[in-house]
């Protein structure tokens, strides 16, 4: 019996917290305890949802993607692990990230064990065929990921490197996965070809909306409702969308004060607040946001034409208009 209004995404939230228990542990182990730190309590848990709904979407169920999905959460959490390791991050969710609490060896192992986690989820999932086109999908995507990450070090710094640049990376770590999870999750549950590549574009769209706002975040909202430090990405001379359209619309003046601050040396708070006031000066801000809203756009255009994709279009909406 079908339900006449789609479930919400908060309807499967105690399903996928299950699913993830199942497969990560109980915490009768460092590792595991380490594991359950790292995921619990869950953050937004977008792409399981995704995965969830996207299957919904083309007429499956969400028995037959639960554990998929808990495997894309797995993977995702583990390279947030190792993320807070690279930037040196000691909080995440407003507490304390893996490394921060239980040291840098251990952070690695954890990151370790939530991937091996990942995978085992990941091939649990239903018919070998569609399970192995699913599952190469998601590393093809978790490879993009890695190259992302890679090069959002190597432009460290560098405040020429380009908005096209930064959205490049944009696309491999974050919309990659955000793509996958959707596309995986309509394969499993049988969508033609044409519907779950429809539904790897959503995704992408969607992921690249989230990651924009994301980068906003820093100076627009407070740090006890996003569970992040402001001054992460200064402090790690990180240049941000939001960076890199203030320093392409800003003046002389303006534009030697970001190089200062992206040399290094100055005070994270300080830095902040300076990158703060040519983001105003350059409305960084509103570009930055308008271009979101494009992503949002085109990721729901993109769900035309599938057959029941009404919460599809409302997570696109309310993930790309987050405040934390």
């Amino acid at each position: 019996m079908s339900l006449a209004v789609p479930p919400t995404g908060d309807t499967y939230v105690p399903l996928l917290e299950a699913e993830l228990l199942r497969w990560v542990g109980s915490g009768d182990s460092m590792l595991e305890l380490a594991c359950l730190d790292a995921l619990f309590p869950p953050g937004k848990l977008l792409r399981p949802i995704l995965c969830v709904e996207s299957a919904k979407t083309v007429g499956g169920t969400a028995d037959q993607v639960l554990a998929f999905a808990a495997g894309i959460e797995c993977l995702h959490v583990a390279s947030l692990v190792h993320d807070d390791i690279v930037d040196q991050d000691p909080v995440r969710r407003g507490r304390a990230s893996t490394a921060e609490q239980y040291g840098l060896a251990e952070a690695l192992v954890a990151g370790d064990g939530l991937s091996m986690a990942g995978i085992a989820a990941l091939l649990s999932s239903g018919p070998a065929e569609r399970v192995l086109h699913a599952v190469r999908v998601t590393v093809e995507a978790l490879r993009h990921m890695c190259r992302g990450l890679m090069r959002e070090t190597e432009i460290r710094g560098d405040l020429t490197c380009s908005v096209p640049t930064v959205l490049n990376v944009m696309q491999a770590k974050t919309a990659a996965l955000t793509g996958a999870a959707c596309q995986a999750g309509a394969i499993l549950a049988g969508a033609t070809p044409q519907q779950h590549q429809a539904l790897r574009r959503y995704g992408e769209q969607l992921g690249t909306a989230f990651q924009i706002r994301d980068d906003l975040l820093p100076y627009t909202a407070e740090e006890q409702i996003t569970g992040k430090t402001a001054t992460s990405d200064v402090a790690n001379l990180q240049p941000t969308l939001p960076v890199l359209l203030a320093y392409e619309a800003a003046d002389e003046a303006d534009r030697n004060r970001l190089t200062t601050v992206f040399r290094g040396g100055t005070d994270p708070v300080t830095a902040h607040r300076d990158i703060l006031a040519v983001l105003t000066r350059t409305n960084a801000l509103t570009k930055a946001a308008r271009m979101a809203s494009s992503c949002t756009e085109r990721a729901r255009a993109e769900l035309t034409g599938l057959p029941d994709s009404t919460r599809l279009a409302e997570l696109a909406t309310s993930a790309a208009d987050r405040r934390r």
